[in-house]
């Protein structure tokens, strides 16, 4: 069937066909004049994968050209012997992001003809099928037909096989991969050139990207496609970064689709250029950043308690391979440095040191389910770490019944993660897990940057001035904690360091969550400031307040190199809310909707500094009793990818005994089978400070309120007309 162009020559070698020398030649000399043919089917769900595996193999043996490599000969002479090394024509892959994107990254790998064959075959394991990738190199193009190749495949499978079905091939529409291309033809013109509509193309690659919706088109929401904040905030990094575009988060929700965005969008010609100084470092040993240095220093005023441990819980449905598990977890840690860091305090200055990946298995931080026995997720919860000499997460798996679900008990400290961390390492395990479950280990897109090389960057640039004296003039004079009148409320003044807490929870129902998100369309808004403004009113009717000013959450990242990385970046953030009684609902909104948008541009600052800067240090207290935050797309509800399908898993709601907030309404956004969403607000109250009474009044007005928008209500009206 095929053309074996080889003699062999006394050397123990096979001489070359000129056509291959000519090739070898062209390859070494001009190698983007030789482009790689790659072909790509989608495997049906009947595939077999072990017979397909068989198969390929013995259509390399038969025709050994398949697996050549090429070299010079001692007489100066281009050769080539057949390898007995199956391994690098036959490999395994579990694909963490989009399957294009890997083509293409495969189509510019560098070809090195003595160490790699000129036919490669990879079996892709992505979602929501396999998919099989045949590499074939122009140097077998006067040999082989590459129809002939694929059909030998398939006749070896039929044979494998015997009466079982037939291999199907399906390609990949190669429609996708040309609008790929064309998107890619966009991006690359002279950006101080682009016209809106160049703009608008990179902004919707932006947000398919971003929401793996690879169908979005320019006049699509990215809000309506699951966008939120956290991603919002990725995509505007994205467009700086690579394009040269600038968006601010107040355009982003007023014109949230690729075309509106566009016209709002300015475009400045030139992409953020990292410094060779800011590449990837090697240390292992950084200082803090500056909101890990203001959580250590909130840290040790509580004598380093587990305050600041982060007790996850999850409950699987279905069973976990715990060994496999533990290797996933092991191949997070080796991918995320933070994981696996440790602090030191020496003559009053704090630094923190990576512990190597070959120093792991020294460490304790993983326990199976045989050996957590009478162990409870509360136990782990209360668990002192010490942080200058053990790692500073600890993984349990605990099953005390084959009737009860298995329960993953993830305990981390805050100094190593936040909110967005979570995500990404949730994430990576699924992937991690996948790939174990398959025998071979995780091939990640691109390296996580560290926390360290982050601490060492923000340490070079130093404090950004401008950035502190924006927060210094909007709270300049603010009233300092929560001052409720006609109330048994008694503010904190005497340093009083107790955080015993109490808790209450305020269901919104599963329709809420979509009346919510299109009342804050309506309004150039975000479902959290609508939520915050809501818990803002109510606590200015209960109290009578003037104004008040609410603490939240902000990811504190503001380059896209670290927004894989997992680690401490998160700063609370203060936002003064003033009411007048003559202002309007919408108008309240709008404002704060404003503030809160404008302020993330600044959000680097961490509020010790600003407090300082204020006059107020932090050791006499926060600026703020009220804390709000969302928890967009909850990671802890989600699954594991697995060969044999996801094993979904869900958050078991922690216990909440103690709060550094006197009042902390968190908003949890849980997404549920469907894709629906369900929306309630924990609140968590310090019981020497508020009465349950007290809170569930407040909740009431929160309640009613949001009621107020959802229903047809005129908005439009004072907010001293609120009737509640």
């Amino acid at each position: 069937m095929f053309t074996q162009v080889s003699n062999f020559s006394d050397t123990g070698m096979f001489q070359v066909s000129d056509y291959e020398e000519n090739i070898w030649m062209l390859q070494l000399q001009q190698p983007e004049q030789v482009p790689r043919n790659i072909h790509a089917w989608k495997l049906n769900s009947h595939a077999d994968l072990v017979l397909l595996r068989q198969a390929i193999l013995d259509v390399i043996k038969e025709n050994p050209n398949l697996n050549a490599r090429y070299s010079f000969s001692d007489d100066g002479e281009v050769v080539k012997y057949h390898s007995q090394d199956y391994g690098a024509c036959l490999t395994d892959v579990t694909l963490q992001g989009d399957v294009f994107s890997y083509l293409e990254a495969r189509q510019g790998l560098a070809w090195d003809a003595a160490n790699t064959p000129p036919f490669s075959a990879v079996v892709v394991h992505a979602q929501p099928e396999d998919i099989l990738v045949v590499d074939i190199h122009p140097m077998l193009d006067q040999s082989y037909k590459f129809e002939e190749l694929i059909a030998c495949i398939q006749h070896n499978y039929q044979q494998l096989s015997l009466s079982g079905p037939a291999l199907l091939l399906t390609p990949l529409d190669s429609c996708s991969i040309q609008r790929r291309n064309n998107a890619k033809q966009i991006i690359e013109p002279s950006k101080s050139q682009l016209t809106k509509g160049q703009v608008a193309n990179i902004i919707l690659n932006e947000f398919r990207v971003a929401l793996v919706e690879p169908d979005m088109t320019l006049e699509d929401d990215f809000f309506d496609h699951g966008g939120h904040s956290l991603l919002a905030t990725r995509v505007i990094g994205k467009l700086l970064q690579s394009h040269g575009i600038e968006v601010n988060f107040n355009d982003f929700f007023k014109s949230s689709t690729a075309l509106t965005l566009a016209e709002r969008a300015i475009t400045n010609g030139q992409a953020y250029q990292q410094d060779a100084s800011e590449s990837p470092s090697k240390e292992c040993t950084a200082p803090l950043t500056l909101a890990q240095n203001f959580l250590w220093q909130a840290y040790s005023a509580y004598d380093f308690s587990p305050i600041y441990n982060l007790p996850f819980v999850i409950s699987f449905e279905d069973r976990v391979d715990e060994a496999v598990l533990s290797r996933a977890f092991n191949d997070v840690l080796v991918r995320h440095a933070s994981l696996r860091t440790m602090f030191n305090s020496q003559n009053g200055q704090v630094t923190q040191h990576i512990i190597p990946t070959s120093e792991l298995d020294q460490y304790k931080w993983f326990w199976r389910s045989d050996e957590s026995k009478g162990i409870t997720p509360s136990d782990e919860a209360s668990y002192q770490f010490d942080l200058t000499c053990e790692l500073p997460l600890r993984v349990r798996c605990i099953h005390d019944s084959v009737s009860e679900p298995q329960i993953l008990s993830l305990l981390v400290h805050h100094m190593v993660i936040d909110e967005w961390s979570l995500n990404t390492m949730m994430a990576d395990l699924s992937y991690a897990y996948m790939a174990r479950a398959n025998t071979h280990e995780p091939i990640w897109e691109q390296p996580a940057r560290t926390i360290n090389d982050f601490a060492l960057l923000q340490s070079k640039q130093g404090l950004n001035r401008q950035h502190v004296d924006y927060w210094v003039h909007r709270l300049h004079g603010a009233t300092k904690g929560l001052s409720f009148s006609e109330s048994n409320y008694q503010a904190d003044v005497t340093g009083d360091m107790s955080t015993k807490a109490q808790w209450t929870e305020l269901d919104l129902g599963k329709d809420a969550f979509q009346k919510l998100s299109t009342f804050a369309r309506q309004h150039e808004s975000s479902l959290f400031s609508v939520l915050y403004t809501a818990i803002a009113l109510s606590l200015h009717i209960e109290g009578k307040l003037e104004e008040v000013v609410i603490g939240t959450s902000a990811s504190g990242r503001t380059d896209p190199d670290f927004f894989d990385t997992v680690g401490y970046f998160t700063t609370m953030v203060a936002h003064r809310v003033q009411f007048d009684h003559h202002e309007l609902i919408n108008g309240l909104l709008a404002s704060i909707t404003e503030q809160i948008n404008e302020s993330m541009s600044y959000a680097d600052i961490p509020i010790n500094l600003i407090q300082q800067e204020l006059g107020m240090p932090i050791d006499d207290g926060l600026l703020f009793d009220v804390y709000i935050h969302i928890h967009s797309n909850n990671a802890l509800n989600g699954s594991l990818q697995s060969p044999t399908g996801d094993i979904f898993y869900q958050q078991v709601p922690p216990e909440k005994k103690d709060s550094m907030f006197g009042l902390h309404f968190e908003v949890m956004d849980d997404v549920l089978a469907g894709g629906l969403h369900a929306l309630r607000i924990v609140t968590t109250f310090q019981e020497a400070r508020f009465s349950k009474v007290q809170v569930d009044s407040i909740l009431k007005k929160v309640s009613e309120i949001l009621t107020m928008f959802c229903s047809a209500t005129d908005c439009s009206k004072p907010i001293d007309q609120i009737q509640l």
